[in-house]
């Protein structure tokens, strides 16, 4: 609970950015905001901006869309803005799975 009640602040981020989509392109649809999301997070971070992907906004949709006075499916926000290296959040880090492990590659 305290992990959404820290997503829901945004984490602390200045700024936010909401990906909606409108009409019903189905997977392919969901492929291209992935890529558009991936480059937007890449950008942000050739640019020194730190960033979040934040699926559990998509679940407050309805209040999302009224405070924008926007339409579409809200798939997800991306909390951003430069880190603050001193914060004690910034400063874990996790082990990644082998690429062997998680990977399966067929000749």
């Amino acid at each position: 609970m305290a992990y959404d009640a820290q997503s829901l602040r945004f984490y602390g981020a200045p700024h936010a950015a909401f990906l909606f989509v409108t009409g019903d392109g189905g997977p392919r649809l969901a492929a291209d905001v992935g890529a558009y999301m991936q480059t937007l997070l890449l950008a942000m971070a050739a640019y020194g901006v730190a960033s979040c992907p934040q699926g559990l906004l998509s679940f407050y949709a309805d209040t999302v869309r009224a405070e924008l006075t926007t339409t579409g499916r809200l798939l997800l926000g991306i909390s951003f803005g430069y880190s603050d290296e001193a914060a004690p959040a910034n400063r874990i880090t996790t082990e990644r799975a082998p690429l062997e492990e998680i990977t399966t590659f067929h000749d």
